[in-house]
């Protein structure tokens, strides 16, 4: 598992980002109603938690 995120590790970057960006992006449209926000902090959640397992891959 780990060559694999360590082969695939710009993919791993660009879906962290992704979900970074989608989440606030959600949040952001849907301010004020109650299930969207929680689906954008959910999706930035998952996407800064994806963005520290892309920091700690090493060779």
């Amino acid at each position: 598992m780990k060559k694999f995120l360590y082969r695939n590790r710009n993919l791993v970057l660009v879906l962290a980002l992704l979900l970074i960006i989608s989440g606030a992006y959600t949040g952001y449209l849907f301010y004020g109603t109650e299930p969207h926000e929680t689906i954008g902090g959910f999706l930035c959640g998952i996407g800064f938690g994806i963005l520290l397992i892309y920091f700690s891959i090493k060779n």
